[in-house]
């Protein structure tokens, strides 16, 4: 588990840290209990376990842990008896949520001196790895982990801070950075409080494409290279047209009012990016502007934190983390400002004269999962961690409605043993999907959504991600046209190897798989489609060594959420306005829904619709 270098011996006995294991019991009875399990000696690449000294050695201790997206490695020193450092040399986690931990998580353990530190807020899995690691350096130190236990959370200093402004934000994901933004360059005063410690929301672990038309980017393009599915607005609704049903939908629309004004609000925001430096990929690599470098990578963060800089230095707006709004100020039927309560005991009393909602959706309340989707706690829920509805039930007591709560929700693809996000596994490896007993039930080529629902009726969450050894190279970077790297999921434990089809079969107890792969050969052969609707299955190399991966589908958006008007005024049930009450973003669910049609791109929906609500406030304030 470690390697110990330069360790010159030091009596344990020789520093007294008094900390007992009573916090730590009460945390969970130890942190190998809460902790993803370690790399085992001889798993991977990790180094050969050194044996333990019988004195607290000074030295630095590399040790691994496994994470949400696989292994960390992280370096402890050990000095003067005591956690003198704490790095994270290597890891695959998520930008900005993940990389929050990983920045902020050794720094806690270091001050605090305790192994059983709290984990940081929204990266809990994150957090247990660093600390699993670093009690295995202990360990391999000869220390007692015990002896670094008993953490106590700084007690906050209560105070409270007037603030005031023209717009005050619940929020700072993509939504209300573009509401700021917009309502700022109309000469608006802006104060955003956000309850995690960074911004951008979604945006960083999202795929980063804006599903919009006619941008500068796609002009210059040249729109007859694009394809036509994409080109225009025109051609975008005429997709949904054909998608959507109007028999027994309440919400049905043909003129697709919300839906116009997502695509065409969007264009203007991805041209609002540009102008301020925001990098997105080269037209030829996708029909939509994509953040560069691409798909699931890095651009998100780096997008957000460019339109982060841009709003708070060059248009004056204020921005304050770790404060989660806990109360709307409501006067005679008009919002007019909010309470926040920061981490630090901060509490921030904020007069403003328009308030906007835009904090996420509630995929995370489980009391609201259980009434709204209760399906769909059949398998674990992989939201972000602030989609808890807090701007929902805000909005709820000021008298708001909710609306479409009976939409569902949208899932993607996890790892069935490491939990590791795959949302484009799809994508990257040609393969098949078959349930527990190897049979294929659902077309692998359908929507997330409409996947999900196949799913739930299935009797087990047992699922398969089939497929042979020249599509496992998509699993590489270099492999796949999104570079993204699934390569870890071959050390995890995710994906079983078999010599060939039956010998697979025989490995996972997946019993019907042979005969559902010599189906599946026979259409990708003969070009049939197969009984799934499926016309483009790939054509399986079953006498080479074939893959199965567990799957599982996960929920991450529930698309119901306050009821807004077309320019994003939050109404009553009897569709009138609360006066000076907005909201934009997952809080108001999936507008699509709004005209009949399926969830769509959140992102696409964030960034366009965020710049109407600004706008929208402007004016009306005049």
């Amino acid at each position: 588990m470690a390697s110990n270098i330069e360790a010159p011996n030091l009596s344990r006995r020789g520093f007294v840290f008094a900390a007992g294991t009573a916090a730590l019991a009460a945390a969970g009875a130890g942190l190998a209990g809460c902790a993803p399990a370690a790399i085992k000696e001889g798993e991977g690449n990790a180094p050969e376990k050194k044996a333990v000294p019988d004195v607290f050695t000074d030295g630095t201790y590399i040790t691994h842990g496994t994470s949400m997206h696989g292994p960390i490695d992280v370096k402890t020193v050990i000095e003067g008896g005591a956690i003198a450092s704490v790095a994270v040399l290597n890891h695959n986690e998520s930008r900005v949520v993940g990389e929050h931990a990983i920045e902020k998580m050794p720094q806690r353990i270091v001050e605090s001196q305790c192994v059983d530190a709290d984990a940081i807020t929204g990266a809990t899995v994150t957090s247990m790895a660093i600390k699993n690691a670093v009690v295995d350096a202990v360990i391999a130190a000869g220390g007692d982990p015990d002896d670094f236990s008993g953490y106590a959370a700084p007690a906050p200093t209560p105070r409270t801070v007037e603030k005031s402004a023209d717009v005050a934000i619940m929020g700072a994901g993509p939504a209300g950075l573009m509401a700021a933004w917009a309502a700022a360059e109309k000469g608006k005063s802006v104060v955003i409080c956000e309850r995690m410690g960074y911004t951008g929301g979604c945006t960083p672990i999202t795929g980063g494409g804006i599903y919009t038309q006619e941008t500068q980017l796609q002009r210059a393009w040249g729109l007859d290279l694009v394809p036509e599915t994409h080109s225009t607005v025109e051609h975008r609704l005429e997709i949904y047209a054909g998608r959507m049903q109007a028999e027994d939908n309440p919400y049905y629309n043909p003129d697709m009012p919300f839906i116009r004004t997502i695509l065409e609000s969007s264009s203007r925001a991805v041209d609002k990016m540009l102008g301020i430096g925001v990098a997105f990929c080269p037209m030829g690599e996708s029909a939509v502007p994509l953040f560069a470098p691409g798909d699931f990578q890095i651009g998100g963060k780096f997008a957000m934190e460019i339109v982060t800089h841009y709003v708070t230095t060059q248009l004056g707006v204020e921005i304050i983390t770790e404060a989660p709004v806990t109360a709307l100020d409501i006067q005679d039927g008009r919002a007019v400002g909010f309470t926040a309560e920061g981490a630090d005991g901060t509490v921030y009393e904020v007069t403003a004269k328009a308030v906007v909602l835009a904090s996420g959706g509630y995929i995370m309340n489980d009391e609201l999962m259980h009434e709204y989707q209760p399906d769909d706690l059949k398998f674990p829920l992989m939201g972000p961690p602030w989609a808890t509805g807090d701007g929902m039930l805000l909005a709820k007591d000021a008298g708001a409605a909710w609306i479409c709560m009976d939409k569902g929700v949208t899932s993607h693809y996890h790892a069935g043993v490491s939990l590791a996000e795959t949302s484009y596994i799809h994508y990257c490896v040609p393969g098949v999907v078959v349930n527990g007993n190897g049979e294929r039930f659902v077309s692998e080529s359908i929507s997330y959504i409409v996947a999900l629902r196949k799913f739930k009726e299935e009797p087990t969450t047992d699922f398969y991600w089939v497929f042979d050894d020249p599509a496992s190279y998509g699993l590489m970077p270099n492999g796949n046209a999104s570079r993204i790297d699934y390569s870890f999921l071959l050390e995890t434990g995710d994906i079983v190897k078999g010599e060939n089809y039956e010998d697979l079969a025989e490995k996972t107890g997946l019993f019907g798989l042979v005969a559902t792969l010599d189906t599946v050969n026979d259409c990708a052969v003969n070009g049939a489609e197969d009984p799934f609707g499926n016309e483009n299955l790939p054509a399986l190399q079953l006498d080479g060594p074939m893959y199965a991966m567990k799957i599982l589908p996960t929920p991450y958006i529930a698309q119901g959420g306050v009821k807004v008007d077309l320019s994003g005024h939050v109404q009553r049930e009897d569709d009138s306005l609360i006066e000076g009450l907005y909201a934009v973003g997952d809080v108001t669910g999936a507008l699509e829904n709004r005209d009949g049609a399926d969830y769509m791109i959140g992102l696409t929906q964030a960034v366009g619709y965020g710049l109407v609500v600004g706008e929208t406030v402007a004016a009306d304030l005049g």
